[in-house]
């Protein structure tokens, strides 16, 4: 998964964390880390336990994140979505069905500004790897021609996609698969908890009745915090051009890339931190408020139930969608 967030949110109620595998004596939380999905995950769990029980909600954890890794990284043969851009048509079912037709949905909501069929473009550039190169108009030209959301088709379980595209999940995946971890976490009767993956968090219920809080970073300030929210049964998720980048001639090329122009977004906006109970559309509209800018992307928040974002501009001031209250309710600022 390529979308890694690299931005350090802190959770300030979290202390003294044991480490993977130790036993909980009730006074601790418990945590395991583990890397999956290209980056460090962890989850950290409130609740007594016994090591009995902990060991086996550690067990379907990490089993769910390997098998969702398997599957969603186009990087990884024979998986999921490395065969179906190959083949171009699959049958899909269950989780993978239900993360493409949650990736269709949202692409429709946000206008095409997030769109998973983006990875001609992503692999053009090459922004999160080593082979970063500025192509030419023409090479850019082409490669958009094969970027259309709409060129995936689902009918029943058959997937098919045309115009000689492929299909890249990092701006949703990690999304999607908090949400089956939260449904699991609580299927395990887990009350309190915290999951990582990658800085993408969900906060579970509340830590001795008080909610979770979540700290922003302040963009290109190497881990410095601009403000904190607090979270209580809801995801935390933010996209920024600061996250993963390269620079060139003194200008920063974002590894987030607008399905419109087929370049690195470049736009008034550094970063934009979603508040959600659904990751999945938390993961996924990061990105397109990212790429629609700060009036399209305010606008489409607003509108948006059980949505609420921190936009930051390019001089790093906070602006919030309606629904959050500032100074020590529901976002404090630093």
């Amino acid at each position: 998964m390529k979308k890694i967030i690299s931005f350090l949110l802190i959770i300030t109620t979290m202390m003294c964390l044991c480490s993977c595998g130790c036993f909980n004596d009730g006074n601790e939380p418990y945590k395991t880390s583990f890397k999956s999905f290209d980056t460090m995950c962890s989850i950290t769990i409130y609740d007594k336990k016994t090591s009995d029980e902990y060991d086996n909600i550690q067990r379907n954890i990490k089993t769910a994140c390997t098998k969702f890794n398997y599957s969603f990284d186009k990087y990884i043969p024979n998986s999921f979505v490395r065969n179906f851009n190959n083949t171009k048509h699959k049958i899909a079912k269950n989780d993978n069905y239900d993360i493409l037709k949650r990736s269709i949905e949202l692409s429709e909501k946000t206008s095409g500004a997030f769109d998973i069929t983006i990875s001609p473009i992503v692999e053009l550039w090459g922004v999160n790897t080593n082979h970063f190169k500025i192509p030419t108009d023409k090479e850019i030209k082409e490669a958009l021609a094969k970027v259309n959301y709409r060129q995936i088709s689902l009918n029943g379980n058959n997937v098919r996609l045309t115009g000689g595209g492929s299909i890249d999940l990092g701006a949703i995946g990690k999304g999607f698969v908090a949400d089956k971890l939260v449904e699991s976490l609580k299927n395990s009767n887990v009350k309190s908890a915290i999951i990582d993956l990658g800085g993408n968090i969900y906060a579970i219920g509340s830590k001795k009745g008080k909610p979770f809080k979540v700290g922003i970073e302040k963009p290109f300030s190497n881990g410095k915090l601009i403000a904190t929210v607090k979270a209580k049964d809801t995801s935390v998720i933010t996209a920024g051009i600061y996250q993963r980048y390269k620079k060139k001639d003194g200008k920063i090329y974002s590894h987030i890339m607008d399905p419109k122009t087929g370049k690195p977004v470049d736009n008034d906006l550094n970063s934009v931190t979603v508040i959600s109970k659904d990751a999945t559309a938390a993961d996924a509209l990061s990105t397109g408020f990212m790429v629609m800018g700060l009036e399209r992307g305010m606008a489409l928040a607003n509108s948006t139930d059980d949505v609420e974002a921190v936009f930051i501009d390019k001089n790093n001031n906070l602006h919030l969608t309606n629904g959050l209250i500032q100074n020590g309710r529901e976002i404090s600022l630093k």
